[in-house]
């Protein structure tokens, strides 16, 4: 037999002197006593047994994958791993392929059932024993927090560990990375730089950071707001940097896991006063002005520009050298001097704004149709959530069966005399079944939970739903970020970004802007009789002066009012554009404007502005192209989908005549998105579902096969139709008995009502 060697010893281990040697030493002579053949040691040094990702013993499964080893032998189990999610999922895919697994210290070997049931003893104390470890292992950090120790990891800048890698070590300041934090504040406080000019003059003087490179804007003024700066402290497990990955695990409550937070006071390095000059310095712009209050941006990490091949996301700000709100790609400040930036323009915030919100309102503006995709959203009807109650009240009706089955078993077996080997043989079938329904529960129970966070999403939906109407179009930015979250909107930018018009505005598009009106369509004969006297009374009566007809001039002013066209580009047939420009004028200066406008009706079209909105694409879990029907390219479910309802429903006739054809059954939604969306769009793949029999083990699920529906046969009959020896049938019927499947009658066993609806689901009985 070919043998494989693994050894693993952790960091810890190394340190107390149990090393791989003794290892290698009785695994070795172990293999050499047993006569078996040795393929290779497989080693892992200073690896925790609960990382599930090693390389020595990666190594010995592709070997073992390869048909190259028959039996691993470790010293001990936990060689292989502390905790039961690492060791489990190794044993089975050893069994899986066909690879024993031998404990030299503990002689325990996997090939035989009292093996494994040793094995499964064994694996429990030692996930007791990493939780252990683990609880005393927080316990000790807690208790040095407490003392005002320093708990390991990377000291905040500006400070040092002082007895690093002995006990009772803690923080002191650090004089070089200090002498680094004073220049800075010197240069916020009394030169009143902002932070990239600090940045830049600190790189200029070989003041890098910690790590030896330059400093950027943004890493420079996390480390002069840090609350070790600014305040000289630092929280242990922290609730508020948990979202970052940085800070505590925390409890569903919100609070730290491991332990309260304890705030660990540290030797200031400015005094509060130099503080307080430091926050204030870094609340205010560069050029010393306070900073204004924050405007709501609801794009801000929402907006993307791919047209640019840029990455980066859009933030909200507003520019000192151009009035209005403003987003601004990230990629565009560099984080250090020199870094590459990107090429994206900025984007007029209202515009942009405007134009995405109309799409959300449109969406929100229909509740039916909002109602509807908010169905789909969920994935499930509302009576699915009763459904996964249902299951998981029956997956626990079966829990209670088969831990009855079980006590009764070693009751049974335990009156009887039976060795303890043979109660573990006998229960062995019983337990699998048990972890699995018990695993199985766990999975319905988190399908419930999803589908009621996923259930009120939806009915939140539905709530702005019916406000949409009266109150969406006036959602200030604050709130429209709120529904832009809820939606999970994202907005990326397809095409070129508009220059925004620099220069003197056209004063007729300001007077229109200015006096709210409309600007009239080409004049008709009616509307041209009332602005006729006007006109004719300003025109002169010298009898040797030609005048250029009025009324073209008037209809070329209101074209370019319409079109926002420049004078230059009026087409031809107005005439000259340099005598339409100074007849416009003259009538301003004179009143005659004025006049006319006055005469007209306020009808037509509103005054061209200049459009600042790029071509754009909205995604989310709501998509509002889908709802609206602007896209007109977008394609639509073919009539030959259907949800089938029962044979006996009128309203189901239409979709079972189409199944009889060429149609194509659907269950859910998912399925419909797989028929008409993008390649790859596959819908996710149904499961039946689990009857209490397919949890049982292949053999006994054979012997329930081969017993009739409607009598009862003796246990040789039952054999034969099972294929298997008469011994091994009355094992399994026992088995069975326990379970409620079958009932003994004399000499002979028959089905009970149970087991025939379960066999009738299953195989056809005889």
């Amino acid at each position: 037999m070919r043998a494989a060697i693994l050894e693993r010893v952790s960091t810890e281990e190394q340190t107390r002197g149990y090393g791989l040697d003794v290892q290698d030493d009785a695994c070795r002579a172990y293999v050499e006593r047993k006569g078996w053949r040795l393929h290779d040691v497989y080693k892992d040094e200073g690896v925790s047994g609960s990382l599930i990702k090693r390389p020595g013993f990666d190594r010995l499964m592709a070997d073992v994958k390869a048909g190259l080893v028959d039996v691993v032998v470790v010293h001990k189990f936990d060689r292989v791993g502390r905790t039961g999610r690492a060791f489990w999922r190794w044993v089975w895919q050893l069994e899986d392929l066909e690879t024993a697994i031998v404990s030299v210290t503990q002689d325990i070997d996997t090939t035989t059932t009292t093996g494994k049931f040793m094995l499964q003893q064994f694996a429990a104390l030692a996930e007791m024993e990493y939780n252990l470890i683990r609880e005393r292992t927080q316990g000790g950090l807690q208790k040095k927090a407490e003392s005002g120790g320093w708990t390991g990891g990377a000291p905040p800048y500006g400070y040092r560990i002082e007895g690093k890698g002995k006990r009772g070590s803690f923080l002191v300041i650090d004089e070089h990375e200090a002498a680094i934090l004073k220049a800075a504040r010197t240069m916020a406080v009394e030169e009143g730089m902002n932070t990239r000019e600090m940045a830049a003059r600190l790189n200029a003087l070989g003041m890098v950071t910690r790590s030896g490179k330059p400093w950027s804007h943004s890493n420079l003024r996390a480390k002069l707001i840090s609350e070790s700066t600014l305040k000289a402290i630092v929280t242990f497990r922290n609730p508020n940097r948990a979202h970052a990955g940085h800070g505590a695990a925390l409890n569903k409550d919100g609070t730290a896991k491991h332990g309260p937070t304890v705030v660990i006071k540290l030797d200031p390095i400015f005094t509060p006063e130099e503080a307080a000059d430091l926050s204030a310095a870094m609340g205010r712009l560069g050029n010393g002005k306070p900073k204004p209050k924050p405007q709501g941006y609801p794009l801000s990490k929402r907006l993307f520009n791919e047209h640019t091949g840029c990455n980066s996301h859009h933030v909200g700000m507003a520019r000192t050298s151009r009035e209005g709100r403003w987003y601004r790609c990230t990629g565009l400040a560099a984080k250090y001097p020199g870094d590459p930036i990107c090429t994206c323009k900025m984007v007029d915030a209202d515009a942009m704004e405007a134009a995405v919100w109309g799409e959300v309102v449109n969406l929100l503006g229909d509740p039916d149709r909002l109602k509807a995709m908010a169905a789909e959203w969920v994935g499930m009807a509302q009576g699915d959530q009763t459904n996964h109650a249902d299951r998981i009240a029956d997956l626990d009706r079966q829990i209670k069966e088969r831990e009855q089955a079980i006590t009764t078993t070693v009751t049974d077996y335990a009156k009887a005399g039976l060795p303890a080997v043979a109660v573990a043989a006998a229960t062995r079938a019983l337990t699998d079944e048990l972890e699995q329904l018990q695993a199985m529960r766990d999975e319905a129970a988190a399908w419930l939970e999803e589908t009621e966070a996923t259930a009120q999403r939806a009915r939140d939906l539905e709530a702005l739903a019916t406000v949409a109407r009266t109150r969406l179009a006036d959602m200030d930015p604050a709130h429209q970020a709120e529904v832009l979250a809820l939606l999970d909107v994202r907005v990326t930018i397809t095409g070129p970004v508009p220059k925004p018009k620099l220069g003197l505005s056209c004063s007729m598009a300001e007077w229109f802007k200015e006096h709210d009106r409309l600007v009239p369509d080409e004049l008709t004969d009616e509307a041209w009789a009332l602005v006729e006297p006007i006109v004719k009374a300003w025109e002169p009566e010298h009898p040797n002066r030609r005048l250029i007809p009025s009324r073209p001039m008037l209809d070329a002013m209101f074209y370019k009012a319409r079109t926002g066209c420049r004078w230059e580009d009026l087409p031809e047939r107005f005439g000259l554009w340099k005598s339409i420009h100074s007849r416009y004028k003259r009538w301003r200066s004179e009143g005659v404007w004025d006049a006319i406008m006055a005469a007209l009706p306020d009808a037509g079209q509103p005054v061209w502005t200049p459009s600042l909105v790029p071509p754009f694409r909205v995604e989310g879990r709501v998509d509002p192209r889908v709802l609206t029907d602007a896209d007109a390219g977008a394609e639509t479910a073919p009539a030959e989908t259907g949800v089938p309802g029962p044979a006996t429903s009128g309203l189901s006739a239409g979709v079972h005549a189409l199944l009889r054809q060429d149609a194509v059954l659907v269950t859910d939604a998912a399925e419909v998105v797989e028929l008409v969306g993008d390649m790859g769009d596959l819908a996710p793949e149904h499961k039946g579902p689990v009857l209490p029999r397919d949890l049982l083990d292949p053999a006994a699920r054979h012997v329930l096969a081969a017993l009739p529906a409607h009598r009862d046969a003796e246990p040789q009959e039952i054999a034969r139709a099972a294929q298997t020896t008469p011994d091994d049938a009355i094992a399994r019927l026992y088995e069975l008995r326990a379970l409620g499947y079958v009932e003994r009658h004399g000499d002979g066993w028959k089905l009970t009502r149970q087991a025939m609806i379960s066999v009738r689901d299953g195989h056809t009985a005889r």
